[in-house]
């Protein structure tokens, strides 16, 4: 069970009958939203647990999906002068969006465990956009790491409509837009960008992933460290086949390997994981990286293999 005092918690918020349980459903089973098959997410406060793991982290996550409530006709209005106007909430001007003290008293207790919220909605139906004024309020004020407004079809048919003011407000006011309704075959707006975002965000009880080196392949655990020993590693003269192209590839690593000195490994292990960044998060360790990636990217051939064998080494390290 995900724990209730982690700020791990993702708010699922639209009307009924908009898919939601079943978009939570995509993203956790990796498969495209079946509106045969939906599921009824006409009920409030349902959850749903998610083990998320990558290939650097894992944490307990869970879905709170949730229906919005209906605004009185004054909150309905500001939300379309809001909407006709993106920027008319600046970010000093956040505490001027109305809604009801219940629900500001409300939103300041999920501030402490929610980190991320999906808004849904019908583009067949415009007026329920404007459902997403107290989130908007939420997160001017609390600042959740992951916002996405995603629009759904309820029973799966095309949407034929005009999606640019939906759009324009969302980028002004730091909304992620998907349109689950494009049928573009080569469309952005897919249920794996909302896992990638997902993905992406710090959340506060991640917890790195630990493995042992497998000598049978090539270590391809950090981006930054695979492209800083590609600097050294790429062959322009011929064209190997995949297979002995890797072989080749590793077995020149562990040549290089075997000349490196501990000491200067150990240093580079220190400089990144360890001391003054004991606790530091993972953004932070990337960022040092990318820095000794930075430095490579500008040494010689010779040297550059050397430095970037000392850098896999000593990530090699913190993974074991």
């Amino acid at each position: 069970m995900a724990n209730m005092a982690a700020k791990n918690k993702i708010l699922v918020l639209g009307r009924p009958k908009v898919n939601k349980a079943q978009i939570v459903n995509s993203i956790v089973s990796q498969t495209p939203i079946d509106y045969a098959t939906a599921i009824d997410d006409s009920e409030d406060g349902a959850k749903i647990a998610w083990s998320l793991r990558t290939r650097y982290y894992q944490a307990q996550l869970e879905f709170w999906v949730d229906n919005t409530e209906p605004l009185p006709s004054s909150q309905i209005e500001h939300m379309k002068e809001w909407l006709a106007n993106p920027d008319l909430h600046s970010e000093e001007e956040s505490s001027d969006i109305p809604v009801d003290p219940s629900i500001a008293q409300l939103q300041e207790h999920l501030s402490e465990v929610v980190d991320a919220i999906i808004f849904v909605f019908d583009p067949a139906d415009p007026s329920s956009f404007t459902d997403i004024l107290p989130w908007a309020r939420f997160a001017k004020f609390h600042i959740p790491g992951v916002l996405l407004c995603v629009a759904v079809s309820a029973d799966g048919k095309p949407v034929e409509v005009n999606k640019d003011e939906w759009f324009e407000w969302c980028v002004d006011n730091g909304w992620e837009w998907l349109d689950l309704t494009d049928t573009d075959p080569d469309t952005e707006y897919t249920v794996e960008r909302l896992r990638e975002a997902l993905e992406s965000n710090e959340w506060a009880n991640m917890e790195p992933i630990k493995k042992p080196l497998n000598h049978d392949n090539p270590p391809a655990a950090i981006p930054e460290v695979a492209e800083a020993s590609s600097i050294t590693t790429q062959d322009t003269t011929t064209a190997e086949p995949q297979e002995q192209k890797t072989k080749s590839e590793w077995d020149g690593f562990d040549d290089v390997a075997r000349t490196l000195d501990p000491a200067r490994v150990e240093a580079m292990h220190q400089a990144l994981f360890s001391g003054e960044h004991e606790n530091d998060d993972m953004a932070g360790v990337l960022a040092r990286i990318r820095s000794v990636r930075d430095e490579i990217s500008q040494m010689d051939q010779d040297k550059a293999r050397t430095r970037a064998a000392e850098l896999a080494m000593a990530v090699a390290k913190m993974l074991t």
